[in-house]
């Protein structure tokens, strides 16, 4: 009985050393996107607006128009007023060559979207040579 449970203990942590080193990325599969957002209106940001910034690989006539999020960075102004800084990191690896990323960005109020990018930013990832991104955002 007692050999059942240190074989289930061994187990257990080779299980979680195991899904620790292989599900989280090195520092060198890290890539950062820093920039602004900001609009031209004449509008205060409350406190508890919230910027959300987020790259996406673009949609194709096979997915119906869904968008796939590479990653995502949402946070609130507080107090903060344009132009907003930002960061947003992503995993390298997740994006694939010859295709179109998208930064997509857009301020909301109480789940209600006030600004966006019209149109959407596009990079170019092969290999990723976007660092910085100023997002003009238009009143929706």
């Amino acid at each position: 009985m007692k050999n059942s449970f240190a074989w289930f203990g061994v187990l257990i942590a080779a299980l979680v050393i195991t899904a620790c080193t292989n599900f989280m990325p090195t520092d060198s599969d890290v890539g950062t996107l820093s920039g602004t957002v900001s609009y031209r209106e004449r509008v205060v940001l409350p406190n508890n607006a919230r910027i959300i910034v987020s790259l996406v690989e673009q949609s194709t006539q096979a997915d119906h128009g869904a968008s796939k999020v590479i990653s995502q960075h949402s946070f609130l102004a507080e107090g903060e007023q344009p132009p907003v800084a930002f960061t947003l990191n992503y995993v390298k690896s997740k994006l694939k060559p010859d295709t179109l990323y998208r930064v997509i960005a857009k301020i909301e109020i109480n789940d209600e979207v006030l600004f966006s990018n019209q149109p959407t930013v596009d990079l170019s990832i092969e290999p990723l040579k976007t660092t910085h991104l100023d997002i003009p955002l238009v009143k929706v």
